[in-house]
């Protein structure tokens, strides 16, 4: 009877401290997702504010690459080479951004006649590495990149500095992008990456439109490929915090689409490859096989569409007469 009563009691005592610590956990967690909740309502409470900045700051700082010495070829080819540094190295998506912002800045200033050439051919490794210094809490190291001498990385550190008057803090799309992806899956997110980074090689795109529409229509064509409807609406709208409306994010998209397009059937530059590795759920080949369906389709309703309207003009043409 005895041995018993020591059973119950140990099995009450076990109960209890089951209750209990379940309680615990509970509280915890509670007190976490309450804490997580608040500092939610907190950043909601200036995100608007937040994104108005960047609108008037995107106005203030622009890139112009018209008129300097270095074409769209070569820029794509040397973007290209950065995306796949940056993505060899596993380095943060907004330092590359910034790099590349560096990058077009410094061209856009430079005048070439005065400046040699031999000392700016450093510059887009030396453009990730500030920018790394700037962005990435671990900084890069000029081993990682290429062999240059610790004076040529200062000298040229300083000059692309003085040319940028000393201004890193900058609106790139990727702010946008943090805002316009934050509820998507996995697919839409690198799909809205892989249009962002094609466009970061393209020198019309950069110089031709503001960050945030880059970042709009970069959602808009990754809809268009992935196929979600609406392609854009209010709601899509208001999300991005862009307030444009799709057909003014037409003109952009439409570059965007034409450039993927090009890109994927050529399939050697290293963007396309990046994409298309199961990290980033091979959105680069899901978007060269639906961009050529889509214009396919495109070319056959054209054809079609201006075979029927020559059988409407030729047989209101025998109505005539």
């Amino acid at each position: 009877m005895f041995t018993l009563f020591l059973f119950l009691d140990l099995a009450l005592s076990i109960f209890f401290s089951i209750i209990v610590f379940c309680i615990c956990i509970h509280y915890k967690a509670a007190k976490e997702n309450l804490n997580h909740n608040e500092e939610k309502s907190f950043w909601y409470d200036y995100e608007d504010d937040f994104y108005k900045f960047h609108h008037l700051e995107e106005c203030q700082i622009s890139t112009n690459l018209y008129g300097v010495r270095i074409n769209c070829d070569e820029r794509k080819l040397l973007i290209d080479s950065i995306i796949d540094a940056h993505y060899a190295l596993n380095l943060a998506p907004e330092t590359l951004y910034l790099c590349v912002n560096i990058i077009d800045r410094f061209l856009s200033k430079l005048n070439p006649p005065s400046t040699p050439m031999e000392k700016i051919k450093f510059v887009p490794h030396i453009s990730l590495l500030l920018a790394s210094k700037y962005e990435q809490r671990h900084k890069l190291h000029v081993r990682d990149l290429v062999h240059i001498p610790p004076e040529v990385v200062c000298e040229t550190e300083k000059l692309i500095l003085q040319k940028l008057d000393w201004n890193l803090t900058v609106t790139t799309p990727y702010v946008f992008l943090v805002r316009n992806i934050k509820d998507e899956d996995k697919m839409m997110e690198n799909m809205v990456f892989f249009f962002s980074e094609l466009s970061l090689t393209h020198y019309s795109i950069v110089c031709d439109y503001k960050p945030s529409m880059i970042a709009a229509s970069a959602v808009y064509c990754a809809r268009i490929v992935i196929g979600r409807y609406p392609l854009w609406n209010n709601d899509l709208k208001i999300c991005t915090g862009t307030g444009y409306s799709e057909k003014e994010l037409r003109s952009c998209a439409m570059v965007m689409i034409e450039l993927c397009n090009e890109i994927c059937r050529d399939g050697t530059m290293h963007v396309f490859r990046k994409f298309s590795s199961r990290d980033y759920c091979e959105v680069a080949c899901v978007a060269k096989r639906e961009i050529s369906k889509k214009l396919f389709y495109h070319r056959i309703c054209l054809n079609m569409g201006q075979y029927f309207s020559f059988q409407i003009i030729k047989r209101n043409l025998k109505a005539l007469y």
